[in-house]
């Protein structure tokens, strides 16, 4: 399989070229032998000239079905806002095109449902941007569960506090683009990679509040106030009998610019154990009776099998990111099932809504099926 791997020749195509692409998506796959991101594609004409001319790409479209229909790509990655996203999957699966598709999938389960009903069904491969499934320290995480290291897994804690101030933040705080705030925004990769170490969720309760208006730009612009939340926890039930407790906020001062928290705690009969996404490559570690001490992450578990990127090198708190772009690439060539699927932004999604549904009826809500 590793010479399929190294000797299929790919064409792939980006779809809406902000932050996210420029950080996450197009370092990825450029750094892939045998892989050409061979087209763009973004409604903002003077941004997709920015990124031609940027990335020394000569092809680029404006409209999505021109796109899908004249740029020869095999593939797409898509990162355009949330209410979007549907009908673009819809649209390269219909095309024929494998996909890769930030979070959420959809606007609500039935959304995500169907995008995944319709990929399974269409023999394409089809994958979620969970990006923090690649975070060195998260997969010597999920080493020590699945070997059994820390034991009987009691209970967890995962938290994501930021502070991006009190100004506009774009489409994302308006629920008709987003669908929902920090909830969808941080607390859904939290879901999906805490079923990953744990498994299922089988019941939340929960609590979201809206803290601030940001009517107004930085350089004060008076923009219609946020309805989304700005802030969120919950508390999870597992099918296996942990407990998770979540938070997740962006007006948590002190954690700014390359401050912010991001804990993943595990407590186990034998030991406990501690990834934080601002220390990639170590996790803490403690048994009974002694505090935490750091403990570097094993060679094998810093990338991705197989994964061009240079471990060593570059941002390690951004670099991780460019292993999700080989999972996909080496999905489509040795012709299996991506990890993590749209079955799993499916099922993260099912959470989500359970979630929003509890702090509305302010009660426990058991997670669909």
């Amino acid at each position: 399989m590793g010479a399929l791997v190294a000797d299929c020749a790919l064409r792939i195509g980006l779809v809406g070229l902000g932050s996210v692409c420029a950080a996450v998506h197009y370092p990825g796959f450029s750094r892939i032998p045998g892989v050409e991101v061979g087209a763009l594609c973004d409604t903002d004409g003077q941004l997709l000239d920015r990124r031609k001319a940027e990335w020394d790409i000569g092809v680029g479209f404006t409209h999505y079905r021109s796109f899908l229909r004249d740029s020869g790509v095999e593939a797409v990655a898509i990162a355009t806002p949330n209410h979007l996203h549907r009908e673009l999957i819809l649209d390269a699966l219909e095309a024929g095109c494998h996909v890769l598709c930030e979070k959420p999938l959809g606007m609500d389960h039935a959304e995500t449902a169907m995008v995944y009903q319709a990929a399974r069904h269409s023999g394409l491969r089809h994958m979620t941007a969970f990006t923090y499934r690649f975070v060195p320290g998260m997969n010597y995480l999920r080493h020590l569960v699945r070997t059994g290291e820390l034991g009987e897994l009691r209970h967890a804690r995962f938290q994501r506090l930021q502070d991006w101030g009190e100004n506009a933040i774009g489409w994302r705080q308006y629920r008709a683009k987003a669908g929902s705030g920090e909830l969808g925004d941080m607390g859904i990769h939290r879901i999906d990679y805490a079923e990953d170490l744990l498994g299922p969720i089988r019941s939340v309760c929960s609590s979201l509040k809206r803290v601030v208006s940001r009517a107004s730009s930085a350089d004060g612009v008076s923009c219609p106030p946020q309805d989304v939340e700005d802030w969120v926890a919950w508390i999870a039930e597992f099918a296996s009998g942990v407990t998770g407790v979540f938070e997740m906020g962006k007006l948590t001062k002190g954690h700014g610019p390359r401050g912010d928290h991001d804990l993943a705690e595990l407590n186990g009969s034998r030991a406990s154990a501690a990834y934080r996404l601002h220390t990639p490559h170590e996790i803490l570690f403690g048994v009974r009776g002694e505090p935490y001490a750091p403990r570097p992450v094993p060679e094998e578990f810093l990338k991705r099998a197989g994964s061009p990127r240079d471990s060593a090198s570059g941002d390690p708190q951004r670099s991780f990111r460019y292993d999700q772009a080989w999972e996909f690439v080496s999905a489509v060539r040795e012709q299996r099932e991506c990890h993590p699927s749209f079955y799993h932004g499916m099922r993260a999604q099912a959470v989500a809504d359970a979630i929003a549904q509890a702090d509305r009826e302010r009660r426990w809500v058991d997670v669909a099926e």
